[in-house]
């Protein structure tokens, strides 16, 4: 009897490992059966920080790559990146010129055309100073007066969310970034306001500039965009972003990308 016991023990063991095993291959494979192969194809604009190519290598870096990394390390998933640019992204979704584009916001005209995963991160709204007094600026409702001139991009999210709720700001609408940063440098306006990998960027580049977050603090999500027919790769990408942002993984990426705002 004791002999069969440890044959039936055996037997059961080896079949659940059998069954484990064939799970796990079932797991690894599916996310290549959700992509008809090997490889993802993920669209790339060369827009630091969010991505960054070596034109001597051809090879990607910066946060979206960063992030792609993590979510198909140990899948046995080859990424591919696509040359890209923001205006003609979802055109190059729709026409299966690539499967997916990071650091993708999700707006309303967007999500007639293509699909979005839940938020991979999200931008932090401030505003960026070249004057020495930054704590003037730590509230919306300090920035909300008369004497404050504020420099921000034409149909920006920034502007979008907070001009309505600054009805006593000067505000200096300008088409676009490099427009912004010249009406800070002249002295024409106080305070530039746009998202925080913006004002991080700035501020790498030129050396100088206060970033400050007033409160309370406003956000704008970015996400990851892919063609409308494909749901599994969605959820897919849904339950891994899950996982990323539960065990910190989101969090220690996108700070590689920020430097540290002033508090307010």
């Amino acid at each position: 009897m004791k002999f069969r016991m440890t044959q039936w023990v055996a037997a059961s063991t080896l079949a659940l490992g059998v069954m484990f095993g064939l799970t796990s291959m079932c797991a690894a494979a599916s996310l290549q059966d959700i992509l008809g192969g090997k490889v993802v194809r993920i669209g790339a604009v060369n827009a630091p920080p969010w991505y960054q190519k070596d034109l001597r290598t051809n090879e990607w870096t910066g946060l979206v790559p960063d992030i792609a990394q993590a979510l198909f390390q140990s899948t046995g998933v080859k990424i591919e990146y696509i040359d890209t640019q923001w205006g003609t992204a979802v055109a190059g979704l729709q026409s299966d010129r690539f499967d997916l584009l990071g650091g993708f916001n999700n707006t309303p005209e967007r999500a007639k055309a293509i699909d979005f995963t839940r938020p991979m991160g999200a931008h932090k709204i401030g505003v960026l100073t070249l004057e020495n007094q930054a704590d003037k600026y730590a509230t919306w409702d300090q920035i909300n007066v008369a004497s404050v001139k504020l420099a921000a991009i034409d149909g920006s999210a920034a502007v979008t969310l907070l001009q309505p709720k600054l009805l006593n700001t000067q505000w200096i609408i300008v088409p676009t970034s490099d427009a912004m940063q010249l009406e800070l440098e002249s002295g024409r306006a106080n305070v530039l306001l746009t998202n925080d990998i913006q004002m991080s960027q700035y501020i790498a580049k030129r050396g100088r500039g206060t970033m400050i977050i007033p409160t309370p603090v406003q956000e704008q999500p970015t996400n990851i965009g892919l063609r409308k027919d494909r749901a599994a790769l969605r959820e897919w990408l849904d339950q891994r972003l899950d996982s990323l942002q539960n065990d910190g993984t989101l969090d220690r990426i996108w700070s590689k990308y920020i430097v540290q705002a002033t508090k307010p």
